[in-house]
């Protein structure tokens, strides 16, 4: 996504993990690709969304150490579902300090 963000606005960051699942022959396979869910003043955006903060009303998660958790965005479109390896804890503190709904 070809933004005008710079790191200067770059409030937090939380790593997420996007889970492919494919068939090849009788086998299923499981391919996980890393991207980053950054927070701005205004918005959050990954490499392919962004949400204005004035559209997200919470964030919220289920995550153990060692397993693949949930991070929730709800946002007056829906809750976005974001799959997450590392505790989101400070990203959403750092969230709830921002201007949004």
């Amino acid at each position: 996504m070809n933004d005008n963000k710079t790191d200067d606005n770059l409030l937090a960051q939380q790593e997420i993990i996007h889970v492919e699942q494919t068939i090849e022959g009788l086998e299923k396979k499981q391919t996980e690709y890393n991207d980053w869910l950054s927070l701005y003043n205004d918005l959050i955006q990954t490499s392919f969304h962004q949400y204005s903060l004035r559209d997200v009303f919470d964030i919220s998660y289920r995550w153990s150490p060692g397993q693949i958790g949930f991070l929730y965005l709800h946002t007056t479109g829906g809750v976005r579902t974001f799959h997450i390896k590392t505790d989101p804890s400070p990203f959403i503190h750092q969230f709830q300090q921002t201007d949004h709904i």
